[in-house]
C-alpha cells in the first residue's frame, strides 16, 4: 500500500479501532465476569486510546468549522450530531426502563426524565452530545493561536467538582483536550502520521506512552498507600479526593499515549484485510454505536435475566461459559449494528440517523476558510 493511502485511511483505522474497543467495553460488562477474560484485559490496555484517540480524529476532521459562521456550523455540523441523538437515545433509554421495569419491578418513568437524560448526556449516545459542545468550544476558539485553542481544552478542570452531579463534565475534562488538539494541530498530526514509522517519531512515541503508563501505574499505587484528598482552591468544593483527580490524571495519561495510538493506527493501516475490516467498520462507526446498545439490551439482557442462567469463566457446562456468551454478545451486537445499517437504507427513516442537509446549508458553497485558518494557527508547530 502506497504512502498516500495509508495517510488517507488511518483515521478510518482509528475510528474502526475505538469503536471495536467501545463495543467489546459494552460487552465485557455485560457478560458476568466478562472483565476478567482475556480480551478485556487487552481491551483495558487499550483503555487510554479508545475514545481519546477516536475525538482526535473527530477534531481532526472539524477543523473546517473554524470558517464557519454560527449559522453554519449548526446547519453543517451541530444538526447532524442533534438529530441521531435526539432521536435514538429515548428509544435506548425506553427500553433499558423496560427492562428494570421487568424485572426489577421499577416503573416506568415519565417524559421529565427522559428530558432530564437527555439534557445531561446521562445516556450511552453522549458522546454525540459531546461532539455537539466540543464543536462548539472549537468555534469559539477559531481565532485563537494554536496554543491558547488547545489551552481552553483544559478549561474544564476549573469546575471539576461538578462533575458529579453534571455527567459532561467530567466527559469534558477526559475528552476536550484530544478534541481541540486534532483540530487546531491538525496539519503538525497529519505529518507526524505521514512519517510515523520513522525512528525518531517512533522513538518519542514510545517515550511518551512509557511516560503515560508510568503516570497512571505511580497515580494507582499512590492510591493504595495514601487517602488522595487535596484542598480545592477554587469554587463549588473545599476538597477533592481520588475520584475527582483521577478524571485530570486520566486525561493527561491519554495525551501522552495518543502519538503511540496514531502510530499503531498507521501500522495497522498497511496490514492487508485488517485495514480493510477496520476502515470498514470506522466509516460506520455511529450506526454501530446506536445499534449495539438497544441490541445487548432486548436481545441479550430481557433474555439472560428471564432464563437466569448461571454464567461463569471455567463453567462445566459449556452453555454457562463466559466466553460462550462474550462471543454471543459480540454478534448481538453485530446483529444491532446491522439493524441500524438497514434503518439508513429506508427512506425517511434513515433521516434518523442520516438527517438530510437543510436547504441554507444545501445552497451555499463550501468554505474554504477552515482549512486556511487550521493550517494558519498550526504553522509555527510544522515549520520545525
Amino acid at each position: 500500500m502506497s504512502a498516500s493511502k495509508t495517510r488517507l485511511r488511518w483515521p478510518d483505522v482509528a475510528k474502526g479501532l475505538s469503536i471495536v474497543g467501545v463495543v467489546l467495553l459494552h460487552v465485557s460488562l455485560a457478560v458476568p465476569e466478562g472483565m476478567e477474560t482475556t480480551a478485556a484485559h487487552i481491551n483495558r490496555i487499550l483503555d487510554p486510546l479508545r475514545m481519546p484517540l477516536f475525538f482526535m480524529v473527530s477534531g481532526f476532521f472539524s477543523a473546517k468549522v473554524f470558517g464557519f459562521t454560527f449559522k453554519d456550523l449548526f446547519l453543517r455540523r451541530l444538526w447532524f450530531f442533534l438529530v441521531p441523538y435526539v432521536v435514538w437515545v429515548p428509544i435506548e433509554l425506553w427500553f433499558k426502563f423496560r427492562e428494570w421495569n421487568l424485572y426489577d419491578g421499577k416503573e416506568m418513568p415519565g417524559i421529565s426524565r427522559y428530558i432530564e437524560h437527555i439534557v445531561e448526556g446521562r445516556n450511552m449516545y453522549w458522546f454525540l452530545y459531546a461532539l455537539v459542545i466540543f464543536n462548539i468550544v472549537l468555534w469559539l476558539t477559531r481565532k485563537l493561536p494554536w496554543w491558547a485553542g488547545v489551552l481552553v481544552g483544559f478549561a474544564p478542570i476549573l469546575i471539576l467538582p461538578l462533575h458529579a452531579d453534571q455527567h459532561m463534565i467530567g466527559k469534558a475534562v477526559l475528552y476536550l483536550p484530544a478534541f481541540l488538539l486534532g483540530a487546531h494541530l491538525r496539519q503538525h498530526i497529519r505529518h507526524f502520521a505521514e512519517t510515523a514509522t520513522s525512528l525518531r517519531h517512533l522513538t518519542r512515541g514510545t517515550i511518551l506512552y512509557a511516560a503515560g503508563f508510568s503516570l497512571a501505574a505511580v497515580w494507582a499505587w499512590w492510591n493504595t498507600v495514601s487517602d488522595v484528598s487535596f484542598a480545592w482552591p477554587l469554587p463549588f468544593a473545599e476538597t477533592v479526593g481520588f475520584v475527582d483527580l483521577r478524571l485530570i490524571v486520566n486525561s493527561f495519561v491519554q495525551l501522552l499515549m495518543l502519538p503511540m495510538a496514531v502510530i499503531v493506527a498507521v501500522l495497522l493501516a498497511r496490514i492487508p484485510v485488517v485495514v480493510d475490516v477496520l476502515s470498514f467498520l470506522g466509516r460506520h462507526t455511529l450506526v454501530i454505536y446506536l445499534g449495539h446498545p438497544i441490541a445487548l439490551t432486548v436481545l441479550y439482557h430481557y433474555n439472560m435475566r428471564g432464563w437466569d442462567l448461571p454464567i461463569t469463566r471455567g463453567a462445566d457446562n459449556a452453555l454457562h461459559e463466559t466466553a460462550l456468551w462474550m462471543t454471543i454478545g459480540m454478534v448481538i451486537s453485530a446483529l444491532g449494528s446491522l439493524a441500524l445499517w438497514l434503518v439508513t437504507r429506508i427512506p425517511y427513516a434513515r433521516w434518523s440517523v442520516m438527517p438530510p442537509q437543510l436547504g441554507a446549508a444545501y445552497r451555499r458553497p463550501a468554505s474554504t476558510r477552515g482549512e486556511t485558518i487550521a493550517a494558519t494557527t498550526t504553522a509555527s508547530v510544522t515549520s520545525r
